[in-house]
């Protein structure tokens, strides 16, 4: 497609990825994804906390620390640092490991 129309615009690329990063919240059992205070996501979930440990077992230990489980939400920590893009694609890199927990 990029031979005959040109390569995607960074703004869709962006977008294809947050759609992405939705699927993946969705399967982990995570029901929205909002920036809180320009410094951390907050991941909305119905899930109980042994749920959440299953799920968090499969992070390493140097992503373990930015997910701070409370009920009703888990809070992404120390994103501000890294760029957009950068954001989504550790976040799509986490829910990718958290993945391995379901079977």
């Amino acid at each position: 497609m990029s031979d005959r129309y040109g390569s995607l615009p960074v703004p869709a690329n962006q977008l294809l990825r947050v759609m992405e990063l939705k699927q993946l919240a969705k399967k982990l059992g995570f029901s929205r994804i909002k920036p809180e205070n320009k410094q951390h996501v907050v991941l909305e979930t119905a899930m109980e906390e042994p749920a959440w440990n299953l799920l968090a077992a499969n992070l390493p230990d140097n992503l373990k620390t930015r997910f701070v489980y409370s009920p009703g939400k888990v809070t992404v920590r120390g994103l501000e640092v890294f760029k957009a893009d950068q954001q989504l694609q550790n976040l799509i890199d986490a829910f990718g490991r958290m993945q391995g927990a379901i079977p």
